[in-house]
């Protein structure tokens, strides 16, 4: 007997088909080794059962894919809400920025979620260092969502303990397919929890000697949300570092939002926005127009690429 339905988690060699309300675990044949398939979470599937008692079925086709992401591996999203925290830990924005050329090059449509508003806000402040900084803390929120706005992303500020930002993030999320991504620890996980109460994710603490979040998602799932027909989230694992996608230094500048409309225009046409005369990105930066924040990530990730192809 063959049934369709989409694959929502793979694990150890196992994928897990919800077919109809029922989830099977199944292996994949053979034939998708020797035609070079590997299946993905999010993958429309015809299963052939094993054992309806058991639960058990095997793999035998994937239809086509309307979209296919390489990092993280998944198909058929229709974005991606890259998440987060303005503090505990401290946001890395060269770890963002490196995500945020990856999705690029994938074109995929991406949303950023600044989470733990409520720990830098009124009464509820919360912060290891001297109350001294507390002003600079307390517009932290503001200043990454300035940056990213800036540069041409929808930006929602949210709070997983006072619901700030998660009525915008429901109607984002209405009638698709979204990936949720982002580093350890900054409240992905809690997140999850009031979009699907029924889901039991797992909520991990910081670790206090390293200010980073422990990883509490082993694998990628789909997971519906609740009270919203054809919605659904994809957790994924959270990370500390980004492998870039894009294979040359001068190609960096094509996947940064901001440069878009300046690349070409320059002085020199072949411009890449480093140590040429005449060059508009710089103007830009200097007036504000384009923050000093994503151009020193540029200059970053484009040495970093230069340097892995010298070696």
């Amino acid at each position: 007997m063959i049934l369709r339905g989409r694959i929502i988690k793979g694990i150890g060699g196992f994928y897990y088909v919800d077919a109809a309300g029922v989830l099977y675990e199944c292996r994949a044949r053979g034939l998708f080794r020797k035609q070079g398939i590997t299946p993905l979470v999010g993958d429309m599937a015809d299963i052939e059962l094993i054992s309806e008692e058991d639960r058990t079925a095997y793999l035998v086709d994937i239809a086509d894919r309307k979209s296919e992401l390489i990092r993280p591996a998944v198909a058929n999203v229709d974005q991606v809400m890259v998440i987060f925290a303005c503090t505990h830990p401290t946001p890395n924005l060269g770890l963002i920025d490196r995500y945020l050329i990856n999705m690029e090059l994938q074109e995929v449509e991406t949303v950023l979620v600044i989470s733990k508003a409520d720990l830098v806000s009124g009464d509820e402040y919360i912060n290891d260092k001297d109350t001294n900084d507390k002003d600079t803390d307390d517009n932290e929120a503001e200043r990454l969502r300035d940056i990213y706005s800036k540069a041409g992303y929808r930006v929602i500020v949210l709070s997983n303990t006072t619901g700030e930002g998660l009525d915008e993030i429901k109607e984002l999320l209405k009638g698709k397919m979204t990936v949720l991504s982002g580093p350890s620890g900054v409240g992905k996980s809690s997140l999850i929890n009031n979009l699907a109460p029924h889901y039991e994710g797992e909520t991990g603490d910081i670790s206090k000697k390293l200010g980073k979040g422990k990883n509490t998602t082993r694998h990628t799932e789909i997971i519906e949300i609740e009270d919203m027909d054809d919605s659904f989230i994809i957790d994924t694992p959270g990370y500390s570092s980004i492998q870039l996608l894009v294979e040359e230094e001068d190609d960096i500048r094509l996947y940064m939002r901001e440069f878009e409309d300046l690349n070409g225009k320059c002085k020199f046409g072949g411009c890449v926005h480093m140590a040429e005369p005449g060059c508009l990105v710089k103007e830009a930066v200097v007036e504000g127009l384009i923050s000093q924040e994503r151009y020193n990530s540029y200059i970053d990730i484009y040495n970093e690429i230069k340097d892995r192809r010298k070696w």
